[in-house]
């Protein structure tokens, strides 16, 4: 390999170079603190431009090597790597699943092949703007296109459709992905990786102030579900979302006993306000009888410290011991250790949510008043609504118990405190305003 056109600066440090007869410029560089040399192509045909930016790496690495940062190259995607290799043993399961896959999903498309170096603080920018329009874009349409045409198979037998994308994400969801950048960027400059870390905001897409409240079941509903699911479980007959009824083949054995789980679990949920993915990680060993005093006993689960709040005690609604027991006495897994919600192999139930979108589409209540397509998390912020409205509890003691928040049960709820004091805010004025003529 012949060098030519070779040029010398910072006494032999910097070696400029072409080779084999081409015009582009390479840098060979001697640090004091490094072993051997870096070489790197300057991508410049030109002597001075070929210069300025040997320079500016030289004087890059003496910065690094006299903080002790690390003199090394990263693209994003073995930076998040290297992240995860260090963090992984830190994080409980249902984080590192959210994180990988916004990794895989959002992150690494964009960011993947970057140098670390090249993200700035513009470029971080220029994320949120392609995120937000991501899947109206032409790749997003595509991706939902071809996630509807997959099929199911023994490892994955769910059929992921992508229906209940949101064209626009809502604010929650960008912060959350803001974490995870914040998290690995300031881990980078922490490790000597990067000097510091770009600016990661996330842009609010809805005004200030705006709560995305998702749809519960009011009481009324929630008492429509229930009574549907006996029925349905039962697999007598269908309602219709007109209210009729309609004969029905009766199911085989397997498909009722899935009913029966699926209705358990239902109410289960709407008595608790666990996540779903802690019910999914609750055992028989988490469920535990009470006494308290001579003539009462209740229920308390041990929600396990993998969650995404980590360890807590939730005392369900009084009734829930009941269903408890309804479930026991149709599992053939119910040792200490086995899951309470789990398939006859004795495997954690992975998601209820395909068999209940069903349940609620033929119950007529899929959507609330306002169309907001309700999921398995409605179950939660029914207990919560229903507790506020209807029970004494405070809001403190409902935080504690739901593995949340007052502020957070207040941002979310606080209209229903208003529905509570209907009275005090519709009446009317006290007399003397009354004689005045102060009525509004």
């Amino acid at each position: 390999m012949a060098y030519e056109n070779r040029h010398s600066f910072r006494d032999g440090k910097i070696v400029l170079y072409t080779r084999n007869g081409r015009p582009t410029f390479h840098a060979r560089l001697s640090i004091d603190g490094m072993d051997g040399y870096v070489v790197r192509s300057t991508k410049r045909t030109s002597v001075e431009e070929a210069r300025r930016v040997a320079e500016e790496w030289y004087d890059d690495y003496r910065y690094k090597i006299r903080h002790g940062l690390e003199t090394g190259t990263h693209t994003f995607a073995t930076l998040w790597k290297r992240w995860l290799a260090a963090n992984r043993a830190t994080l409980s399961t249902p984080r590192l699943r959210y994180i990988s896959g916004t990794i895989d999903r959002y992150l690494m498309p964009y960011f993947g092949d970057m140098s670390v170096s090249s993200i700035t603080d513009k470029v971080v920018a220029g994320y949120w703007d392609w995120r937000i329009n991501y899947w109206v874009s032409e790749t997003g349409q595509a991706k939902i296109a071809s996630a509807q045409k997959t099929r199911t198979t023994a490892k994955r037998p769910y059929k992921q459709k992508l229906g209940n994308v949101a064209k626009v994400p809502a604010p929650k969801t960008l912060k959350m992905e803001q974490s995870v950048l914040r998290q690995i960027f300031g881990w980078a400059a922490r490790s000597g990786i990067v000097s510091y870390p770009p600016e990661v905001k996330a842009p609010v897409t809805k005004s200030p102030g705006t709560v995305s409240r998702r749809p519960a079941f009011d009481f009324d509903e929630w008492q429509q579900l229930y009574r549907f699911l006996r029925v349905w479980a039962a697999g007598e007959h269908e309602s219709g979302s007109d209210g009729g009824r309609s004969p029905k083949r009766s199911a085989h054995s397997l498909h009722l006993w899935q009913r029966q789980l699926l209705r358990n679990y239902v109410l289960i949920m709407g008595m608790t306000g666990l996540r779903p993915n802690e019910a999914r990680q609750l055992r028989w060993k988490d469920v535990q009888v009470i006494q308290n005093g001579n003539d009462h006993t209740f229920v308390a689960l041990h929600v396990s410290p993998t969650t995404k709040t980590g360890e807590r005690l939730c005392i369900p609604l009084a009734r829930c011991r009941d269903v408890l027991e309804r479930v026991r006495a149709a599992s053939t897994h119910t040792q200490p250790d086995d899951f309470v919600f789990c398939g006859r192999d004795g495997t954690p139930i992975e998601n209820f949510g395909k068999t209940f979108k069903s349940v609620l589409t033929e119950a007529g209540l899929l959507k609330d008043r306002f169309g907001r397509v309700r999921t398995i998390y409605s179950l939660r912020h029914t207990y919560a609504t229903l507790r506020i409205l209807h029970g004494s509890v405070s809001i403190d003691d409902l935080a504690q118990n739901m593995g949340t928040s007052p502020a957070i049960i207040f941002q979310h709820y606080r209209h229903i405190t208003t529905r509570q004091r209907a009275k005090e805010l519709g009446g009317v004025l006290n007399t003397e305003m009354s004689r005045k003529g102060l009525y509004f």
